[in-house]
């Protein structure tokens, strides 16, 4: 129990270094924000990893709590970690008022890289459109006339031929 204590602080102890870490950055953008600024795609950088960062944190939590493991533990530090945020509100906001021009395509590829996370919740023209697979060469075509009654014809033959 002790050594699951201390590996606890470890890890709390690294998560107030990183944020504090990156907080500089992530104050000066909020700044920007609030001062009316226009970001720059840096400043899209800091913002997005800021918040990318955070949901990776609380998707730790959140998947102890769906498996059951210490759920009342893990959602108690789960509402302190949101608690806790100052800028979490302001970058999610601000990057949902956004365009993908004004974020740029390499920030548009880094937000998609933390759409795994069920705490990141990237604007609708973040996410990667990718094709349907294709499966062994079958196409699947939409019928060109009513098809209602394929269905009613298919069953009387099964019936007529197996005699149910």
């Amino acid at each position: 129990m002790k050594i699951l204590k201390y590996l606890l602080l470890v890890v709390v102890a690294g998560v107030m270094f990183t944020a504090c870490g990156s907080g500089d950055d992530a104050s000066k953008v909020a700044e920007k924000i609030k001062s009316g600024q226009t970001l720059t795609q840096d400043d899209y950088k800091v913002l997005i990893n800021y918040v990318g960062e955070f949901a990776t944190k609380a998707q730790v939590y959140q998947n102890n709590i769906d498996n059951g493991v210490d759920a009342a533990k893990n959602q108690d530090e789960l509402n302190t970690l949101k608690q806790g945020d100052e800028y979490l509100s302001l970058f999610e906001q601000t990057l949902k008022n956004a365009t993908a021009e004004e974020v740029g395509a390499d920030n548009v590829k880094l937000i998609n890289s933390f759409t795994g996370d069920l705490w990141f919740d990237a604007p609708s023209w973040a996410t990667v459109s990718t094709p349907a697979p294709e499966i062994g060469g079958i196409e699947m075509e939409s019928p060109a006339a009513d098809t209602s009654g394929v269905v009613a014809g298919a069953v009387d033959e099964m019936q007529v031929k197996t005699g149910i």
